[in-house]
C-alpha cells in the first residue's frame, strides 16, 4: 500500500538518523576522555588552556581581594627587631603613673607616624633608678599590691613603700604592663620593656637615646603639706 511505503521510509529515516547521533555522542565522549589521557599537540594544549581552566595548573594570579583599600601596612623590615630604637628613661624623680603612660605610648609606636594597631612597630625602653620613682598623696601607703599563689589562704598584699624596698621594678613593670593591650600583643610589647634597679644597665650595646619628661611628669607632688613651723626658732 502506498501509504505503508511511505511509513517505513519516514521510520527508516529516523533510525538512521538515530544511529548517526549516536556515533556523534560517542566519538565526542571518547575525545573529551582521550584529552587527559593523551598528550595533546602545543597548539591544542593553547587552545584548550585558553578555553577551560585546568585544575592541575592552578591559578597563576590571584585576584585583588580588596582593590580600593589604600590602607598602608607595616612591612617587615618596620617590625624587625634590629631597626627598633632605644630609649633609656631615669626614675629618679619622676611619677609613676604620668612616666608609665609615656613609656606605654613608646611601646606601642604612637609616637610614630607608621602607628598601626596591632602590629609591633614600637621601640625599646630601659628604665633606670626604679627605686626613686614617687608617687604623690598617700599612695605610699594607701596603695596595695595583691598577688596569689594559687593555694587556699595564698593571698600575699604589700604596700607601695613595703614592694618598693623589696622589688622596685615589679612596681613600674606593673604600672606600664597595665596600660598595654591584654593579649598576646601587649605581651609582646612588653618583653621590650627593661626595668633596672639602680643606675646600670648591660644594654650599652644598643646605644640607648635618654629620654626625659616634662611637665607634670617631673614636677613634686604640689600637696605635700610643709609641717615645718615658720615661726619656731632653733634652739641654741
Amino acid at each position: 500500500h502506498p501509504e505503508d511505503a511511505s511509513w517505513r521510509v519516514s521510520q527508516s529515516s529516523v533510525l538512521a538518523m538515530a544511529a548517526m547521533l549516536r556515533k556523534a555522542l560517542t566519538c565526542a565522549c571518547c575525545a573529551t576522555a582521550l584529552a587527559y589521557v593523551l598528550p595533546a599537540a602545543p597548539a591544542a594544549a593553547a587552545a584548550a588552556r585558553s578555553g577551560a581552566v585546568r585544575m592541575e595548573a592552578g591559578v597563576e594570579v590571584l585576584p585583588l581581594m580588596m582593590p580600593k583599600q589604600h590602607s598602608w601596612m607595616p612591612k617587615a623590615d618596620d617590625l624587625a627587631m634590629a631597626n627598633k630604637k632605644w630609649y633609656i628613661v631615669d626614675a629618679e624623680g619622676l611619677r609613676l603613673g604620668r612616666m608609665s603612660s609615656e613609656i606605654a605610648k613608646l611601646l606601642l609606636g604612637k609616637h610614630k607616624e607608621t602607628f598601626t594597631p596591632g602590629a609591633d612597630v614600637g621601640d625599646c625602653v630601659i628604665v633606670v633608678n626604679a627605686e626613686k620613682v614617687c608617687v604623690t598623696g598617700k599612695k605610699r601607703t594607701d596603695k596595695f599590691y595583691r598577688r596569689h599563689s594559687g593555694r587556699p589562704g595564698g593571698m600575699k598584699i604589700e604596700t607601695f613603700d613595703e614592694l618598693q624596698a623589696r622589688i622596685p621594678e615589679r612596681i613600674v613593670e606593673k604600672a606600664i604592663k597595665g596600660m598595654l593591650p591584654k593579649n598576646s600583643h601587649g605581651r609582646e610589647l612588653f618583653r621590650h620593656l627593661k626595668v633596672y634597679k639602680g643606675p646600670t644597665h648591660p644594654h650599652e650595646a644598643q646605644s640607648p637615646e635618654t629620654l626625659t619628661f616634662g611637665g607634670l611628669t617631673s614636677m613634686p607632688d604640689p600637696k605635700l603639706l610643709d609641717l615645718a613651723d615658720p615661726d619656731a626658732t632653733c634652739a641654741a
